[in-house]
């Protein structure tokens, strides 16, 4: 019985060396895949098992903004184009609070480069209102 002490002490210290090996959060390759997943993965599938493995390695933010915008990807045309409205009434809005809120919902549905090019619209009113 003695003798098991030291081995489990031995292994358990060899198994957290070995974790502490993998790198963990986000590293600038994983980021570089998830900015490029963003930006160009257009297969829902794809986008999804993306997400798990993100899920996996502990970027649960990252995996659930890939799952949303697997969704988006999966999107009826009907209610594409309801969005494609409202975006379109929100760049002819002359209150940059109301662009920065619409901005914010379409983040929160995983469209980032909408609500990317939304605030740079509502910053560009808040300077012509403030000139």
């Amino acid at each position: 019985m003695l003798p098991l002490i030291p081995i489990a002490f031995v292994s358990l210290g060899g198994l957290a060396w070995w974790k502490s090996r993998k790198p963990h959060g986000m590293t600038p390759q994983r980021k570089q895949i998830y900015e490029a997943a963003l930006a160009t993965l257009k297969s829902p599938e794809k986008l999804r098992t993306l997400a798990d493995a993100f899920e996996k390695e502990g970027l649960k933010d990252e995996a659930t903004m890939l799952r949303k915008r697997a969704l988006l990807r999966e999107m009826p045309p009907e209610q594409r184009e309801r969005r494609q409205a409202i975006m379109a009434k929100a760049f002819k809005s002359k209150d940059p609070a109301k662009v920065e809120k619409i901005a914010k919902a379409f983040e929160k549905e995983g469209a980032t480069g909408a609500a990317k090019n939304l605030r740079n619209y509502g910053k560009a009113l808040s300077k012509s209102k403030a000139a």
